[in-house]
């Protein structure tokens, strides 16, 4: 029972396009800037007092990238890489490039938060971003992956190399036998 449901939300769930690596690394270099500018921002907010280096570009990044939980297992024929989603990406909110030894993520969306406090509540737009990048720990084959979101799922299997080269020679051994 269990196993069909499954089945049933891996037919359901949306299929995300891949993105060449080039067009990524553009983008992670300007969230790489937006991190190093908030953290020399709270360099200043303490009066250019060092030895708070460490502790500045951590407190960067989580304001500027939102964390998420995600998980990359291996499989025997191919890697997987399973992640919870904060909030509701849609497949144009999400970049993903795979190569045959590293996965890269970036997410970028853009929501509505209503705002209290000391003055009347107001709503503000914020800017959501999640990033990962992943090195694989064995070469995959980034023609034959699937990316896929359910709500707040992501699934991204990555076939291994040479899993596809067993299934190859075994095709090729059982055609030779005839």
């Amino acid at each position: 029972m269990r196993e069909l449901s499954a089945v049933r939300q891996r037919e359901t769930a949306t299929p995300a396009k891949l993105a060449p690596v080039q067009d990524l690394l553009h983008r992670q270099s300007e969230i790489h800037d937006m991190i190093e500018r908030r953290a020399y921002e709270l360099f200043e907010n303490r009066g250019y007092i060092h030895g708070h280096d460490l502790k500045d570009w951590f407190n960067a990044e989580l304001e500027v990238l939102h964390p998420w939980r995600h998980d990359l297992k291996e499989s025997g024929g191919a890697v997987i890489f399973l992640a919870q989603l904060p909030g509701s990406f849609t497949p144009d909110q999400l970049s993903v490039s795979v190569e045959p030894r590293c996965l890269t993520i970036i997410g970028e969306r853009e929501h509505n938060v209503i705002s209290r406090g000391d003055r009347p509540a107001h709503t503000e737009k914020r800017t959501q971003r999640i990033f990962r990048m992943e090195h694989l720990p064995v070469d995959v084959d980034p023609s034959r992956t699937t990316v896929k979101i359910e709500g707040d799922l992501l699934e991204i299997v990555m076939p291994k190399v040479a899993a596809a080269k067993k299934h190859r020679e075994k095709a090729k051994a059982a055609s030779s036998q005839k």
